[in-house]
């Protein structure tokens, strides 16, 4: 205490010497000749022999050296909020123009006298010094005030949660490379998104905005069939998607990529932009556990909504057997003449009496039908109706003009990823025919994922955005085998409860936990937000605390771990704006963690895009019916003719 109070006497006393020092200036070089100075001008004369005051700027040079000399041990106490610019640079220089310019009015004196025999540019001259020399003083006395930290000047620690990213193109033959910004060390630097191993299944994540179809899924399609990739192409909002893919599939056609490609669309809202084919052709059931599973999947697409409502109780494995048994019965009876799903559908509509006669003249189904053996003995046809009444009233549905048209015909090989006919195929949805649409749809991809996940084909790309909006059956199965059969498999939905909501639970875990590439936009979800953050995993991060009391302040660093990707900046970021994490082959290991993850926005040449979408042609017609009422006529005897074909098929059963 007492050092300290001795300090501060000393500073008192030098802040005090300084505006002696200017007031002697003031008498030394004004007032040396006034009159009633006339008692001290010995003194001043004396004064007038030291070298500080031959020249004025030399008596200013002093006196700024003893305010440097007081504000160096100055110990003011720490500001948080100081602002150098206002308390520091401005002062000081304002300081220095008005403390040096006042020399201005002592070479260029006006003798108009003011008061006191002092004239105005006397009065100036020690106005300006005055101010000027308090003005230096005050900003060199702040400079101590002055904390050199970074508290609070990065509020959202966005310096410690960015990090070095990919930077190069990693382009391989099979790899999707999204050019990206990212930041780190203080700017924004160029890279690229490299997916380098498309097989090993992708997730897209993202609310509704987030940019994920602009940004990924649009990306995906073009770079895929510019790399001779075939393609099945889920568009719930067809022709969004399915433009892109035609465009494309025409322009890599003409290069020779896609030289021997077909082009094919499944449309069962406008169908004269839609092929015809049989999903239920015999020889893709070639067994009766092919028929089964078939079965499952129409069946889990049409009650994936109600799992958890109870309303799957209706839809047990009786109901699967039973629709397993039509398919597989019509998939032998006459080499398989009738095994199309619309004739299934007409099938289910008989008597049970019919069915059954029908159904139990297949050895292989005895087994599978023994639920119903002993009702249909007994023609307890009421115990029938409870068992598998539900599942017609929802199969029912389906059997509209449309799908019957659609799936009765035989334009191209589902497998399309085979070497002798590739193809394009786009699978079209639409938001007002959605529940219709997609069970009809899901049949359409069972079948072929069965038929492309299998050696010596090639490269096929699966991109399925709005997953929920289209239940593909066992799609975890897929993707953990798709990677060795070249099957690049893109889901993409809003939030992962939708996942769960359409595959259940442990399904929608397996899903997540076999995809290993990553991609999310912004998500609102706790669950999605909180798996996120704990994909990205922590980092070391530096800390900063200051201590600050009345005599000294202190600055403490430490490392901690923290979030590399928080929950609160996913649920923020902008439309066109990710994080991921990606999987890459890495045959040289060093022992060191190699970053695979990604915070940054996709830099998509806009300008390039737009004219692009001004070449967009509109999709093909397949079938030309003429006018509406032809389509009409067409539609319905198409109709008519599968139901007088199953009806026939009961007449000569019993005959």
């Amino acid at each position: 205490m007492e050092e300290s109070s001795e300090l501060k006497k000393l500073y008192s006393f030098l802040q005090s010497f300084i505006y002696f020092t200017l007031f002697t200036e003031f008498l030394v070089f004004l007032f040396a000749d006034a009159g009633f100075m006339e008692q001290l001008r010995p003194v001043i004369l004396k004064l007038q022999r030291i070298a500080i005051y031959q020249n004025i700027y030399y008596s200013k040079a002093f006196t700024f050296l003893l305010i440097v000399i007081v504000a160096i041990g100055t110990k003011a106490r720490k500001n948080l909020n100081h602002d150098p610019v206002k308390h520091i640079y401005l002062p000081l220089f304002f300081g220095f123009l008005f403390f040096f310019g006042a020399g201005y009015f002592y070479q260029h004196p006006n003798n108009r006298l003011l008061a006191f025999g002092v004239t105005w540019s006397d009065a100036a001259y020690m106005l300006f010094s005055l101010v000027g020399a308090v003005m230096i003083n005050i900003a060199l006395d702040n400079i101590s005030k002055h904390i050199q930290t970074g508290l609070m000047k990065d509020k959202f620690n966005v310096e410690n949660e960015s990090f070095e990213q990919s930077r190069e193109l990693m382009n391989t033959p099979y790899s999707v490379n999204l050019p990206m910004l990212f930041y780190y060390k203080r700017k924004v630097n160029h890279g690229y998104l490299n997916i380098a191993n498309p097989f090993r299944a992708t997730l897209l994540i993202g609310t509704p905005g987030s940019g994920k179809s602009y940004s990924v899924v649009n990306p995906f399609i073009k770079q895929m069939l510019a790399k001779g990739f075939t393609m099945a192409l889920y568009d719930f909002k067809f022709p969004d998607l399915g433009k892109i893919a035609y465009y494309h599939y025409l322009l890599n056609k003409k290069n020779g990529t896609l030289k021997d490609f077909k082009f094919h669309v499944i449309n069962f809202n406008s169908i004269e932009h839609s092929r015809r084919f049989n999903p239920l052709k015999p020889e893709y059931l070639p067994t009766l556990a092919d028929a089964t599973e078939t079965a499952e999947a129409l069946l889990q697409s049409l009650t994936k909504s109600d799992k958890e409502s109870g309303a799957a109780q209706f839809f047990t494995q009786s109901a699967v057997n039973f629709l397993a048994s039509c398919i597989f019965f019509l998939s032998r009876h006459e080499g398989g003449k009738y095994s199309t799903f619309p004739h299934v559908l007409a099938f289910i509509n008989l008597g049970y009496d019919e069915i059954f006669n029908m159904l139990f003249s297949e050895p292989q189904l005895v087994s599978l039908l023994s639920p119903f053996r002993t009702a249909y003995k007994n023609k307890a046809f009421d115990q029938l109706e409870g068992q598998i009444g539900t599942l017609k009233i929802n199969v029912g549905r389906l059997a509209t003009r449309e799908t019957f048209w659609v799936l009765s015909g035989d334009d191209f090989e589902l497998k399309i990823s085979g070497p002798n006919n590739p193809a394009i195929l786009v699978i079209a949805n639409d938001p007002a025919t959605q529940s219709i649409n997609s069970a009809c749809n899901a049949l359409i991809l069972n079948r072929m994922t069965k038929l492309i996940n299998s050696k010596r084909n090639l490269p096929c790309g699966l991109i399925i955005d709005e997953s929920p909006t289209l239940y593909v059956h066992k799609v975890e199965n897929l993707i953990a085998t798709a990677r060795s059969n070249k099957i690049a498999v893109l889901l993409g939905l809003q939030e992962l409860p939708q996942l769960k909501q359409q595959y259940g639970r442990e399904t929608a875990d397996t899903i997540c936990s076999v995809a290993a590439n990553v991609i999310s936009g912004s998500v609102r979800n706790k669950d999605t937000l909180d798996w996120l953050e704990k994909l990205f995993g922590k980092v070391r991060q530096q800390k900063e605390g200051v201590s600050i009391d009345r005599s000294r302040t202190s600055i403490s660093m430490n490392e901690e771990m923290g979030s590399l990707i928080p929950a609160s900046k996913i649920a923020t970021l902008a439309a066109g704006e990710v994080v991921a994490q990606v999987a890459f082959d890495n045959n040289k290991y060093n022992g060191q963690h190699v970053n695979s993850t990604y915070n940054c926005k996709i830099n998509l040449d806009t300008a390039a895009i737009a004219k692009e979408e001004e070449s967009y042609v509109s999709m093909p017609i397949f079938y030309n019916f003429g006018s509406a009422s032809d389509r009409n006529t067409v539609l319905d005897k198409n109709f008519t003719k599968i139901n007088r074909e199953i009806e026939t098929l009961k007449d000569h059963f019993y005959t």
